[in-house]
């Protein structure tokens, strides 16, 4: 059974700002993206970051959608039996992928849990060896670690099979945990180069892009670590708690969501990585979620909740002024998936 997005473009608008939101936003400011893909329910649209307008151009027969960052492919979760239940506990899970620019479509095969590269056209996922027996929020069943390339359909296998979670590119690397050792993290590019890296996988909280940095967190706040010259510095965010938030692709810039001590608000922080400097770039939020960059590193967005509903906004931002505008109006159950 072949399920692909409908690439037909639909005519559309979204609905303007509803009548109990706040007032107008500012005109966002001409930047390198021109548009941002997000998903609205079972639909992919496409909102235009100067006229702050949306169009739908397609639909998807699962919400379990990832997009690359820096292509225009997507990949998509769906069961391969037509199971019903949730996404998130497929027994017979399949992957696919589309290029919503030309239309070619992918049929990667059983997999889940896909983990695009933030530089490049790959993607690493999770192979099951059989069918998943799963109960609740939990599967059991051994499964292997892909890497993929969507362009030239080559797959490569990292490991034996094993139980595996995908945490993070670093540069060439695949960082993952290993549920038989919970007491390190580890760093694969190919079955015969595995590295054990000294760190709790529920520590890490990202990797660079150009493999050089991570960001560990723990009871004493969170930390830089560079794995050139094995230094490690405190990142100066108080007592907050780093929430979502992402790195730049040309790895000089963190934005993180930083959570107060009560962890009922979010304010957004740009951080200055070779520098150390550190940004508040907005004050309390509801809540920051899907941070992304363009893939020149100048500017990013995040989506934040409309006072206390379910609805979120898009909020652009530059890095020359560490500014951040609302952009268009407000989005039912939006998943933002790249700036383009």
């Amino acid at each position: 059974m072949l399920l692909v997005v409908v690439l037909a473009v639909v005519g559309v608008s979204i609905a303007l700002r509803d009548s109990d939101s706040d007032s107008a936003p500012q005109r966002a400011p001409q930047v390198t993206a021109s548009s941002a893909l997000y998903l609205d329910g079972d639909t992919l649209s496409r909102l235009d970051l100067d006229s702050g307008t949306a169009r739908a151009i397609g639909r998807t027969p699962t919400s379990d959608v990832h997009a690359s960052e820096s292509s225009p492919w997507v990949v998509y979760v769906v069961s391969g039996d037509g199971e019903e239940g949730s996404e998130d506990f497929l027994a017979a899970p399949v992957l696919r992928a589309i290029n919503i620019e030309t239309g070619a479509t992918t049929d990667i095969g059983p997999g889940f849990n896909p983990l695009w590269h933030p530089t490049e056209t790959r993607l690493a996922y999770l192979k099951p060896i059989v069918r998943r027996q799963c109960s609740g929020e939990q599967c059991e069943g051994f499964i292997e670690i892909i890497v993929h390339d969507p362009e030239t359909g080559d797959s490569t296998v990292l490991t034996e099979p094993g139980r595996f979670n995908l945490l993070a590119w670093s540069g060439e690397r695949l960082l993952a945990a290993d549920e038989t050792d919970l007491a390190v993290t580890l760093s694969l590019r190919s079955k015969d180069d595995v590295e054990r890296l000294d760190l709790e996988p529920s520590e890490l909280w990202a990797a660079s892009p150009d493999g050089r940095w991570l960001v560990r967190t723990g009871s004493d706040g969170a930390t830089l670590v560079d794995l050139d010259g094995g230094s490690e510095r405190n990142l100066p965010i108080g007592d907050g708690i780093l929430a979502d938030g992402t790195w730049s692709p040309d790895s000089k810039h963190i934005v993180a969501g930083v959570l107060n001590q009560a962890r009922i608000k979010t304010s957004a922080l740009l951080i200055d990585v070779p520098d150390g400097d550190v940004q508040e770039i907005t004050g309390e939020l509801p809540g920051i979620l899907d941070v992304t960059w363009t893939s020149d590193g100048d500017q990013f967005a995040f989506l934040t909740f409309v006072n206390r509903s379910n609805r979120t906004e898009l909020n652009l931002c530059s890095i020359a002024n560490a500014r951040c505008q609302v952009v268009g109006a407000p989005l039912q159950r939006a998943i933002l998936l790249r700036l383009e």
